[in-house]
């Protein structure tokens, strides 16, 4: 699935290329901000401990619990994103997590994308920072609306406190989580990937995300954008899709050239059973903001459809949709349009498995 719906930003480039190249005093606007540096410090190897509080009414917190676990932070995207992989034990069971931070430059905010093994739902959380030592976020988490500071103390350790607030609307602690970073080698136990080892397989989940699943593999992808009063532009590139989180999502890593300039984007796809959604996310590296998209799956037809918004060339947010069919398990199509109207932007991507 991750094939069929990355690539979704592609169009935002090449349009604002268009643009450029209409007036030579015009160049491609560099997407890095002073505000994507401060990614940087969060780069390594982290030990987390976090102890939660008991949260009655709350599947799964109605008891305190504790988690341990190891972090690895890279820059993925030229450093326009920060990817955090998680792994350890929460609760006594193996639990794995993803976190992407990054900054949107048209929100003019920290935008940070959360999943794990233990929730089919997205996090979805905004942020800032103060530019001192502090950062501050805020989003919707199963026990309702909440915020955190995330404190660096020193370059080796941070400090986090999530604040809920309890059903007297009073604010109180959820959270405290410590991370201190790794030297040296990781012991062999913490590096362990145990909830990847014990995932269940795709045929024991729900359908949209047994298909999903089923994309786990390297793909070859013919992309061709088509826009009004300008030539379809055309480019070869290759996504590798592999399940994360206990196989409750996927995560692509997609590569290629584009505009004679090497490219890389991320899709990250599930489902979310409870809202009876397929959701996706996408990142690159020619765009500092995400973009969502959700939408269903016909079993019968084989067929995604999936729609949502995102900017275009001038920083306007606009519809976005896209039908994506399964075309058995080594080929897919996809077919998104930008837009409305006259000036719609149409992007077609025909998947073959690598090989055949």
């Amino acid at each position: 699935m991750n094939q069929r719906l990355t690539s979704l930003l592609l169009a935002i480039p090449f349009a604002a290329a268009l643009a450029a190249q209409q007036d030579p005093a015009d160049a491609m606007p560099n997407p890095k901000t002073p505000q994507h540096e401060r990614l940087a410090t969060l780069v390594g190897t982290w030990r987390t401990e976090t102890k939660m509080v008991a949260m009655p009414g709350v599947p799964g917190m109605e008891e305190p619990s504790e988690m341990t676990g190891i972090e690895h932070a890279e820059l993925v995207c030229n450093g326009l994103w920060l990817k955090v992989s998680g792994e350890g034990t929460c609760g006594g069971q193996a639990c794995e997590c993803l976190w992407l931070l990054g900054y949107d430059p048209q929100a003019k905010s920290y935008q940070c994308l959360v999943v794990s093994s233990m929730d089919e739902a997205a996090c979805c959380i905004e942020g800032s920072h103060d530019g001192q030592k502090t950062w501050h976020f805020r989003g919707e988490s199963p026990m309702g609306a909440f915020r955190s500071e995330f404190v660096m103390e020193n370059p080796d350790r941070s400090v986090e406190v999530g604040y809920t607030k309890d059903k007297d609307g009073k604010e109180i602690e959820f959270m405290r989580s410590v991370r201190t970073r790794v030297k040296g080698s990781i012991p062999v136990d913490a590096a362990a990937k145990p909830a990847s080892a014990v995932a269940a397989t795709a045929a024991a989940r729900p359908a949209p995300l047994a298909v999903l699943l089923a994309d786990a593999g390297t793909w070859d992808a013919d992309f061709r954008m088509e826009m009004p009063g300008a030539p379809a532009m055309t480019s070869k590139c290759r996504e590798v899709v592999a399940p994360i989180c206990g196989g409750m999502w996927t995560w692509s890593v997609f590569t290629g050239e584009m505009m004679g300039a090497p490219f890389e984007g991320h899709g990250l796809a599930g489902y979310d059973s409870k809202a009876g959604k397929v959701v996706s996310f996408w990142i690159d590296s020619m765009n500092g903001a995400h973009m969502r998209t959700d939408g269903t799956y016909d079993a019968d037809k084989q067929v995604f459809t999936m729609s949502g918004t995102c900017y275009d060339e001038k920083g306007v947010r606009g519809p976005v949709s896209s039908v994506t069919t399964v075309g058995g398990k080594d080929s897919r199509q996809m077919r998104m349009v930008f837009g409305e109207g006259e000036g719609q932007h149409v992007m077609t991507i025909a998947y073959r498995r690598a090989g055949k």
